[in-house]
């Protein structure tokens, strides 16, 4: 998008008005849906480890590819009920087709559809977790280890869901101060845009950080040995042991 917002600034008498700009448009808020919902999955994955741990089938592989599945198809589903009412628009100020913030509707579609939808689901899933957690204080302890492990994780994951609620709220201040004031911050989507990509990109890096399972990998990585020297001196000692032991039990002559 920002590349032909930039080539387009480069080029002032360019123009990008056509069906595909509002397909790309229609793509990045495809993203942004399956970046959201990633993290309603991840929720998922807890609350059934946690409070439906019995339940089997609800942590099966099975269970989550048909969840991935359908988190593919409603990311592409979504974002339609802006594509389908023609709320891409183009701007030629900025090269690229978007939603105005003066067309109301469009632009309460995906705060409602795809932001304000997934951030409530994993709201109300991790305090359902938490509650959970401090209602079962008389459950055996190796259950409890686990669950105070799992609320280990819970508060890091609760760093990067305010890291990902902070993405949308650019939008939704400047959504707000047009509403009441009826005036549009200048460089608006300039700012939305700058807004979304550092808060993908520092939600990236805390993912990576409260990740326990790429830790164990990079720590993995650091304390390999390949002992290649070490093999090789043990086959040399053990060569020269068996010429040891050859020597020794060949048949002595008669005549010595």
């Amino acid at each position: 998008m920002y590349t032909y917002s930039l080539y387009g600034d480069l080029n002032p008498s360019i123009s990008f008005d056509n069906v595909w700009c509002k397909i790309r448009a229609y793509l990045v808020f495809v993203g942004y849906c399956m970046f959201f919902n990633t993290f309603v999955l991840q929720a998922m994955f807890r609350l059934f480890r946690i409070a439906f741990y019995r339940r089997k089938s609800l942590q099966s592989r099975e269970f989550f590819i048909i969840a991935f599945i359908i988190q593919w198809i409603l990311s592409f589903i979504l974002p339609l009920s802006s594509l389908l009412p023609n709320d891409y628009e183009y701007m030629p100020l900025y090269f690229t087709c978007w939603i105005s913030f003066q067309n109301i509707r469009g632009t309460l579609t995906p705060i409602v559809l795809i932001y304000g939808s997934s951030i409530s689901v994993i709201f109300f899933i991790y305090v359902y977790i938490i509650r959970y957690i401090r209602r079962t204080n008389r459950i055996q302890q190796v259950r409890q280890r686990s669950n105070e492990r799992d609320l280990l994780v819970l508060k890091r994951i609760v760093i990067l869901i305010l890291v990902t609620v902070s993405i949308g709220l650019p939008s939704v201040f400047i959504f707000l101060i047009y509403v009441i004031g009826h005036y549009l911050i200048p460089y608006t989507h300039h700012i939305e845009g700058i807004s979304l990509i550092t808060g993908l990109f520092t939600a990236t890096i805390c993912f990576t950080i409260i990740s326990p399972q790429i830790k164990k990998l990079f720590r993995h990585n650091q304390q390999q040995i390949y002992p290649i020297e070490l093999i090789g001196n043990n086959q040399d000692h053990r060569t020269r042991t068996f010429q040891q032991l050859i020597h020794q039990h060949q048949p002595r002559s008669i005549f010595n």
